[in-house]
C-alpha cells in the first residue's frame, strides 16, 4: 500500500507537469516522513548524501570539457580530418559522422554536444551531396549517443557510483561496446546509402588529409591523453575530468587564439552549470525515493521473489532490458537510472551476472532510449538547432534504431565485448 501511494504521488506530479526531480523527492519524502516517520532531518539530509560523491566532480568537468571544445572551435579542426580522410567513400559521409560522433564522445560525455557539434558540420554537407534529410539528420541523431558508451561518459559515472563499481573500470569496458555498434551504425548507413544515390564528396589529395590531421591532432590527442592517464593509473577519473579541462583550454589558446574569446568561455561555464544542475538534481530527487523504497526493503523483496522463480536468468534479463526500452519513450535516460538501479542491480547480482557486463548493456539501453520518441532527447536537440520537424528527424532514426537494439541484443549474449579490456 506504501509503494502503491508513492507511485501515485509520483505519477499525478508528473501528469501535472512537475520536474521529475521534484516529483521523485515527493513520493519519496511522502513515504519516508508520513509513513515510516522519519525525521525530517534524515530526510532532507539525502540531498547531501546523494551529491557528497567523489567520483560525480567528474561530470561538471568532463561537460565543460565538452563545450569548450565546441565553443572554442577546436571540435571542428578534428571533424574536418574524418570527413577528409572518408568523406570521398561510398557512405563516407554518413560514415564521417559516425567516426566523428565516437571522437567527439570521448571528448564531451554529452550526447547533446555531441549531435549539435557534429549535426552543425556534416549534415550540411550530407544534404548538399544529395542525401535525404532524414537520412542525414537519423545518422548523426543516433551515432550522437555513442558519446555515453564511449568513455569518458556521463552514464557510466552515474551507473558506478550507484553501484559502487569502480569508474575507470566502466570506461574500459565500454570501449570495445562503443567501437562495436558505431561499427554497425556505419554498415547501416553505407546500406541506406545505395538507396539515396547521393554524390561521392570530391576527394581530398593527400596533402589536404595530412594538413588537417595535423591541424586536429590537438584535439585528437585529447581521448588519448585522458583514458591513457586513467588507465595507467596516472589520475583518477575525476582528476581526468579536471585535466581535461585546463587541456581544452591550453589547446585552444596556442592552436586557435581567435575563438578563445570571454564571450565563449562564459557560454561553455553557463552551459554545463545548466547540465550539471539538472542532473545533480535528478539525483538527490531519486536517491531520496529510492532510499524510501530501501526502507521498505522493496529491492530484497523483489530480488528474493525473482530467485524462487523457475524462470531461466536471461529471461529475467532481457526482461529488464526491456522494461528500460519501454521507460525510454517516456522519460529521459538519467531518471531511468536513478529510478531503476537501485531495484534491479541487487536482482542482476543474485542471478550471477557480471555487474561490469550489466552497466555496458545498461548504458546501452539508455542510448536507445535517446532516440525513442515521443520522448527521445536527441531527437528534439537535433530538431531545435535545425528548426526542423521531430517527426522528420525520428523518420530518419528508425534504420539506425533498429541497428542499435541489435547491436544491445548481441552485446548481452557476447559478454567478452565488455569484459576482455578489464580482466
Amino acid at each position: 500500500m506504501i509503494i502503491l501511494i508513492g507511485l501515485v504521488i509520483f505519477l499525478a506530479f508528473l501528469i501535472i507537469g512537475a520536474p521529475i526531480w521534484l516529483s521523485l523527492s515527493l513520493s519519496g519524502g511522502t513515504i519516508l516522513f508520513g509513513f515510516l516517520g522519519l525525521p525530517i532531518e534524515t530526510v532532507v539530509s539525502q540531498y547531501l548524501i546523494a551529491t557528497d560523491s567523489w567520483i560525480l566532480l567528474a561530470i561538471p568537468y568532463f561537460l565543460l570539457a565538452g563545450n569548450l571544445m565546441t565553443d572554442l572551435g577546436m571540435a571542428q579542426r578534428m571533424l574536418k580530418f574524418i570527413t577528409n580522410l572518408v568523406g570521398h567513400l561510398p557512405g563516407g559521409m554518413p560514415a564521417a559522422a559516425v567516426l566523428s560522433c565516437v571522437i567527439f564522445g570521448a571528448l564531451s560525455g554529452s550526447s547533446a554536444a555531441t549531435v549539435v557539434a557534429v549535426g552543425a558540420m556534416v549534415i550540411p554537407q550530407m544534404l548538399k551531396l544529395g542525401y535525404s534529410k532524414e537520412q542525414s539528420m537519423g545518422i548523426v541523431a543516433t551515432s550522437g549517443t555513442l558519446g555515453q558508451m564511449i568513455p569518458p561518459s556521463v552514464y557510466m559515472i552515474v551507473y558506478a557510483s550507484m553501484t559502487q563499481q569502480d569508474v575507470g573500470t566502466m570506461f574500459m569496458a565500454g570501449i570495445i561496446p562503443g567501437l562495436f555498434i558505431a561499427f554497425v551504425l556505419i554498415v547501416t548507413a553505407v546500406i541506406l546509402t545505395y538507396k539515396d544515390r547521393p554524390q561521392i564528396q570530391v576527394r581530398s589529395n593527400t596533402k589536404e588529409i595530412i594538413s588537417s590531421f595535423f591541424y586536429g591532432l590537438p584535439s585528437l590527442l585529447m581521448p588519448i591523453i585522458i583514458l591513457g592517464g586513467i588507465y595507467k593509473g596516472i589520475f583518477t577519473p575525476t582528476e581526468a575530468a579536471a585535466v581535461a579541462v585546463v587541456y581544452v583550454l591550453l589547446i585552444s589558446f596556442i592552436f586557435n587564439r581567435k575563438d578563445f574569446k570571454k564571450k565563449n568561455i562564459i557560454n561553455s561555464f553557463v552551459s554545463s552549470i545548466k547540465t550539471t544542475t539538472v542532473i545533480y538534481l535528478l539525483l538527490c530527487g531519486a536517491v531520496l525515493f529510492s532510499s524510501a523504497l530501501m526502507y521498505i526493503q522493496v529491492p530484497a523483496k523483489i530480488t528474493k521473489f525473482v530467485s524462487e522463480l523457475s524462470v531461466p536468468g536471461w529471461i529475467i534479463l532481457l526482461s529488464i532490458l526491456g522494461l528500460y526500452i519501454v521507460f525510454g519513450m517516456f522519460l529521459d535516460a538519467l531518471p531511468i537510472l536513478y529510478i531503476t538501479i537501485p531495484i534491479v542491480f541487487p536482482t542482476v547480482v543474485a542471478l550471477g551476472y557480471d555487474p561490469v557486463h550489466f552497466g555496458v548493456i545498461t548504458v546501452a539501453c539508455m542510448m536507445i532510449s535517446q532516440v525513442t520518441p515521443p520522448v527521445g532527447i536527441s531527437l528534439f536537440v537535433l530538431s531545435g538547432h535545425f528548426k526542423e520537424k521531430v517527426i522528420t528527424v525520428a523518420r530518419g532514426s528508425v534504420p539506425y534504431l533498429i541497428a542499435l537494439v541489435i547491436a544491445t541484443i548481441v552485446l548481452v549474449y557476447v559478454p567478452w565485448f565488455s569484459t576482455v579490456l578489464v580482466k
